[in-house]
Formats: C-alpha cells, sequence, structure tokens
C-alpha cells in the first residue's frame, strides 16, 4: 500500500471527489474537498482510501 501523507491528493477506492488530506488522526485520515464551492470534510480510514 502507498504511504498517505498531509497535502497528498486522494480519492476512496470505490471512487467520488478528490481530496486533499488534512491530518491524520487516531483511526484514518481527515480529508477535504470542494463541492459547488463549499467546502467540505470528513473522515476516512487508511484502507478506504488511495492517492490520485
Amino acid at each position: 500500500m502507498e504511504e498517505i501523507n498531509r497535502g497528498d491528493v486522494v480519492e476512496l477506492k470505490s471512487g467520488g471527489p478528490k481530496m486533499t488530506v488534512v491530518y491524520k488522526m487516531t483511526s484514518g485520515w481527515k480529508c477535504a474537498w470542494f463541492i459547488n464551492g463549499e467546502i467540505r470534510s470528513a473522515d476516512f480510514s487508511t484502507e478506504s482510501l488511495k492517492k490520485v
């Protein structure tokens, strides 16, 4: 598995928008992305993400 770091651009392995990794959490990563000019964020497990 390719290592993920802050600032990397990632997406869910199942697809979806490109997201920027904001910071590492105990259980995974906080990621942020834009939809129609509005910023969104959510927490994702490392196993669910891939670098793009």
